[in-house]
C-alpha cells in the first residue's frame, strides 16, 4: 500500500477509536477526503475486521472499532513511533557533527536564521556542548558566527545541508 493510503488508513482508525459518533461525512471532513474515497476506505477496514458497521436506523449507520481494529492501531502507531525515534537519532547525530564543527572553526557559537523544526535539539546539544546558541529572523552583522538558516529558507547553509539525503524532515 503506498505510504500515503496507509497514513489514511491509520487516520481512519484513530477516528474510529476517538469520534465513535462521526458520520462518513464527518469522517471524509477529518481526513480531508471525498465522501467516496472514505466509503472505500470503510468498507476496506470493515473487509479486514478492522471495523463494524450497525445499521442504527434507515439512514444512519454506527461505525465501530473492533478488537483487532484497536490492534492494528496500536501495532501501526508503535511502528511509526519506532521509526519516528530512529530519525531522531539520525539527526541527533548529524548535528552533532555540526555543532563539533563549529567548535573546530573557533566561531562564537551558532546563529540559526528562520525557523527550524529541530532548533530545541540544536539549542540543547550546543549548551551541552558549551557553544553560544542564538536564533534570529536574520543573519548577525558580526562575522564570528557559524551562521546556519532554517529548512524554510531559500539561504545557505541550510540546516537540511547537513543532513543525509535520507533523513526527510
Amino acid at each position: 500500500m503506498p505510504m500515503q493510503e496507509v497514513d489514511k488508513t491509520v487516520s481512519l482508525l484513530e477516528i474510529l477509536k476517538t469520534h465513535p459518533e462521526f458520520g462518513q461525512r464527518d469522517m471524509a471532513d477529518e481526513l480531508g477526503l471525498s465522501l467516496g474515497m472514505t466509503n472505500l476506505l470503510l468498507k476496506d477496514l470493515a473487509s479486514r475486521g478492522w471495523m463494524l458497521m450497525r445499521k442504527l436506523t434507515t439512514h444512519k449507520v454506527q461505525y465501530v472499532l473492533t478488537p483487532e481494529g484497536m490492534k492494528e492501531l496500536s501495532r501501526r502507531s508503535y511502528k511509526y513511533i519506532k521509526k519516528s525515534l530512529h530519525h531522531v537519532a539520525v539527526v541527533r547525530s548529524q548535528l552533532e557533527t555540526l555543532v563539533a564543527k563549529v567548535q573546530a572553526s573557533g566561531a562564537k557559537g551558532v546563529w540559526l536564521v528562520g525557523k527550524s523544526g529541530v532548533d530545541f535539539l540544536l539549542e540543547s546539544l550546543c549548551r551541552q556542548k558549551g557553544v553560544s546558541f542564538q536564533a534570529g529572523p536574520q543573519a548577525p552583522h558580526e562575522t564570528e558566527w557559524f551562521v546556519v538558516h532554517g529548512e524554510e529558507e531559500p539561504e545557505e547553509p541550510n540546516l537540511l545541508s547537513y543532513f543525509d539525503a535520507a533523513v526527510v524532515l
